[in-house]
């Protein structure tokens, strides 16, 4: 049994740990460090802002350490949420995405699971709608349904768990059409035009036979 903890006491990331974690995914942890009246200190790697709420509570020591680590948990679930919120507010996620981002910003997978499950009970989150919305803006951008599918799948997400996929957003006709739309703004080369021009619409997602139809008939008018 662990002895009563005496005081808590934090490290946060340095400026040098910011600095070096541009290259990394995962972001900086802090310590939250539990020092028992006997024994060796406990520490908790933790988002930065989990240790800096819990730096805000209201404790009076000594305390169990049962206490503590249950409202430093507490702590984490409720930031895990909030940090899940402020990410729907800059643009809509897929639960497989934010939960991952959530998972590099140090949260434990408790409350990545209890933020998850809030959030999809109050319809903040929403994989069907999130699928939908993200392959209609795509293809607004003139993207193929190959490259939607590739940049799913590298966000962890599968347009196949939509019931109506791909018979109701793609077809030849429209891909064809919106081939065309690229074309019209894309100045034609001197040389190898028809290899450039395909090689360009596949990079865009589109296949070869829709993307040779349309070249064929931009080279034709």
């Amino acid at each position: 049994m662990v002895a009563s903890i005496r005081a808590v006491s934090y490290r946060f990331p340095t400026k040098a740990d910011r600095a070096s974690a541009q290259y990394r995914r995962s972001k900086p942890r802090a310590e939250v460090v539990f020092e028992p009246e006997a024994g060796e200190d406990l520490s908790f790697s933790v988002p930065p802002r989990v240790a800096r709420a819990f730096a805000k509570t209201d404790i009076v020591f000594p305390a169990s350490y049962e206490f503590l680590r249950d409202e430093l948990m507490h702590v984490d679930e409720r930031e895990c949420f909030t940090a899940l919120v402020e990410a729907l507010s800059r643009r809509d996620y897929g639960v497989t995405e934010i939960s991952e981002k959530l998972r590099l910003m140090g949260f434990r997978s408790r409350s990545i699971e209890v933020a998850v499950e809030r959030a999809r009970e109050a319809r903040y989150l929403d994989d069907t709608r999130y699928l939908r919305q993200f392959i209609e803006e795509r293809k607004r951008r003139g993207w193929g349904r190959r490259k939607i599918e590739l940049e799913l799948k590298r966000r962890g997400e599968d347009p196949y768990a939509l019931e109506d996929y791909p018979s109701a957003y793609f077809s030849q006709d429209e891909d064809l059409e919106r081939a065309r739309e690229l074309l019209a703004r894309k100045t034609v080369p001197e040389a190898r035009a028809f290899e450039k021009l395909t090689r360009f619409l596949m990079a865009k997602g589109f296949s070869y036979s829709v993307a040779s139809s349309a070249v064929k008939e931009c080279l034709s008018d």
